[in-house]
């Protein structure tokens, strides 16, 4: 798997979100949009491609009779790193995007990014680790 920076995909919004996600979450698959009855209203590449945002219209009850506004921030690897509850959703649009702006103006792209770095790296090599117990424990051998 090649970690690569955000880029817009699609003038779509909803393309451009799937395509930019598709590998790092699940959050704008068409499933899952569909499941929890959410629109993608915009999708924004910031930050230099280090961060990714969407505001999505969501259904705020089963019955999908109220509806409300939310926005998402995903650093490169996928992680969402802010979200407000369906509780705490905006009434329009333009507040959900207006908050958005405000989330991003305040997150440390690079900070997020360093710290994801890392994260991955301590992942990568625990990961690594126990395939090298799993083939010692499998063939009995030394596998490293």
């Amino acid at each position: 798997m090649k970690i690569e920076l955000y880029r817009d995909e699609a003038s779509d919004a909803t393309l451009n979100a799937q395509r930019n996600l598709s590998w790092r979450t699940h959050f704008v698959d068409a499933d899952t949009l569909r499941f929890h009855k959410s629109r993608v209203m915009s999708s924004h590449v910031t930050d230099g491609g280090l961060l990714f945002a969407v505001v999505t219209s969501d259904s705020l009850n089963f019955e999908n009779t109220r509806r409300g506004f939310r926005f998402a921030i995903f650093d490169v690897f996928g992680t969402c790193l802010q979200r407000p509850e369906l509780e705490q959703a905006f009434r329009t649009r333009h507040q959900a995007t207006k908050a958005m702006w405000a989330a991003l103006g305040e997150t440390d792209a690079h900070a997020v990014t360093v710290a994801g770095i890392a994260q991955a790296e301590r992942n990568f090599a625990r990961d690594i680790a126990e395939l090298r117990q799993a083939m010692a424990a499998h063939f009995k051998t030394d596998a490293a």
